[in-house]
Protein backbone atom coordinates (compact mmCIF):
# COMPACT_ATOMS: atom_id res chain seq x y z
CA UNK A 1 0.00 0.00 0.00
CA UNK A 2 1.30 3.33 -1.11
CA UNK A 3 0.72 6.91 0.96
CA UNK A 4 1.18 9.86 -0.63
CA UNK A 5 1.86 13.27 1.81
CA UNK A 6 2.64 16.72 -0.02
CA UNK A 7 4.58 19.14 0.99
CA UNK A 8 1.52 20.66 2.76
CA UNK A 9 1.55 17.94 5.36
CA UNK A 10 2.81 18.34 8.93
CA UNK A 11 3.77 15.26 10.49
CA UNK A 12 5.10 14.27 14.51
CA UNK A 13 8.50 12.21 14.46
CA UNK A 14 8.84 9.90 17.09
CA UNK A 15 10.74 12.66 19.45
CA UNK A 16 6.92 14.63 19.03
CA UNK A 17 8.11 17.19 17.51
CA UNK A 18 7.02 18.69 14.19
CA UNK A 19 8.76 17.05 10.86
CA UNK A 20 8.42 19.31 7.78
CA UNK A 21 8.39 17.58 4.34
CA UNK A 22 9.66 18.96 0.97
CA UNK A 23 7.37 17.67 -1.99
CA UNK A 24 5.68 14.23 -2.63
CA UNK A 25 6.21 11.33 -0.39
CA UNK A 26 5.65 7.72 -0.94
CA UNK A 27 5.62 5.54 1.97
CA UNK A 28 7.53 2.80 0.54
CA UNK A 29 9.87 -0.04 1.85
CA UNK A 30 12.80 -0.79 -0.94
CA UNK A 31 16.40 -2.55 0.39
CA UNK A 32 19.45 0.41 0.38
CA UNK A 33 22.66 -0.20 0.43
CA UNK A 34 25.36 3.13 2.38
CA UNK A 35 28.87 3.41 1.92
CA UNK A 36 29.78 5.20 4.87
CA UNK A 37 33.65 6.61 3.54
CA UNK A 38 34.64 7.59 7.24
CA UNK A 39 34.19 3.78 8.19
CA UNK A 40 34.99 2.39 4.68
CA UNK A 41 32.45 0.04 5.22
CA UNK A 42 28.50 -0.55 3.59
CA UNK A 43 25.39 -1.12 5.52
CA UNK A 44 22.11 -2.23 4.59
CA UNK A 45 18.73 -0.92 5.65
CA UNK A 46 15.66 -0.22 3.76
CA UNK A 47 13.48 3.26 3.27
CA UNK A 48 10.54 4.16 5.12
CA UNK A 49 9.40 6.54 2.46
CA UNK A 50 10.49 8.06 -0.38
CA UNK A 51 10.89 11.17 -2.71
CA UNK A 52 12.15 13.63 -5.40
CA UNK A 53 14.35 14.97 -2.76
CA UNK A 54 15.76 12.24 -0.58
CA UNK A 55 14.74 8.83 1.44
CA UNK A 56 13.66 8.36 5.34
CA UNK A 57 15.55 5.43 6.21
CA UNK A 58 15.70 2.87 8.46
CA UNK A 59 19.30 1.57 9.28
CA UNK A 60 21.45 -0.46 11.82
CA UNK A 61 21.74 1.37 15.42
CA UNK A 62 25.80 0.70 15.13
CA UNK A 63 26.06 3.08 12.32
CA UNK A 64 28.18 5.79 12.81
CA UNK A 65 25.61 8.94 11.39
CA UNK A 66 25.41 12.21 12.79
CA UNK A 67 23.44 15.43 10.62
CA UNK A 68 25.46 16.58 7.86
CA UNK A 69 27.74 13.75 7.15
CA UNK A 70 27.83 12.63 3.48
CA UNK A 71 27.30 8.99 2.12
CA UNK A 72 26.35 6.97 -0.77
CA UNK A 73 23.27 5.20 -1.71
CA UNK A 74 21.64 2.90 -3.52
CA UNK A 75 17.81 1.89 -3.32
CA UNK A 76 16.82 -1.66 -5.02
CA UNK A 77 13.91 -1.45 -7.08
CA UNK A 78 12.26 -5.15 -5.59
CA UNK A 79 11.50 -5.31 -2.14
CA UNK A 80 13.34 -8.89 -2.39
CA UNK A 81 16.52 -7.11 -3.22
CA UNK A 82 18.48 -7.01 -6.74
CA UNK A 83 22.84 -7.62 -7.30
CA UNK A 84 24.73 -5.53 -5.20
CA UNK A 85 25.19 -1.96 -7.14
CA UNK A 86 29.19 -0.45 -7.53
CA UNK A 87 29.99 2.37 -6.26
CA UNK A 88 29.71 4.36 -9.61
CA UNK A 89 26.37 3.30 -9.46
CA UNK A 90 25.10 4.84 -6.38
CA UNK A 91 23.92 8.18 -5.62
CA UNK A 92 25.76 10.83 -3.20
CA UNK A 93 23.52 11.89 -0.29
CA UNK A 94 24.00 14.27 3.03
CA UNK A 95 22.71 13.00 5.99
CA UNK A 96 19.67 15.44 6.92
CA UNK A 97 18.66 14.07 10.77
CA UNK A 98 19.39 10.63 12.82
CA UNK A 99 16.55 9.81 15.25
CA UNK A 100 17.89 6.92 17.54
CA UNK A 101 15.83 5.78 19.92
CA UNK A 102 16.57 5.90 23.68
CA UNK A 103 15.12 1.64 23.74
CA UNK A 104 19.00 0.05 23.63
CA UNK A 105 17.25 -3.39 22.70
CA UNK A 106 16.03 -1.18 18.99
CA UNK A 107 18.15 -2.49 16.63
CA UNK A 108 17.27 0.60 14.40
CA UNK A 109 18.01 3.70 14.05
CA UNK A 110 15.50 6.06 11.83
CA UNK A 111 17.36 8.77 9.26
CA UNK A 112 16.46 11.29 6.71
CA UNK A 113 18.93 11.62 3.60
CA UNK A 114 18.58 14.69 1.01
CA UNK A 115 20.60 13.49 -2.79
CA UNK A 116 23.01 15.81 -3.74
CA UNK A 117 22.98 16.85 -7.32
CA UNK A 118 25.90 15.60 -9.36
CA UNK A 119 27.89 18.04 -11.42
CA UNK A 120 26.93 16.08 -15.08
CA UNK A 121 23.00 16.54 -13.34
CA UNK A 122 23.50 20.25 -12.98
CA UNK A 123 25.27 20.55 -16.14
CA UNK A 124 21.88 18.82 -17.70
CA UNK A 125 19.59 21.14 -16.59
CA UNK A 126 21.38 23.91 -17.52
Amino acid sequence: MLTLTTDQDVFTNQDGGAERRRGLRIQSTRPIKIFEPTVSRYFGGQTQDISSTGLRLELPRSLPLCAGKLLTVHVGLSETGQPLANRRQMIPARVVWVNRSNDLSQPTLSAGIEFIPTISEQLDAA
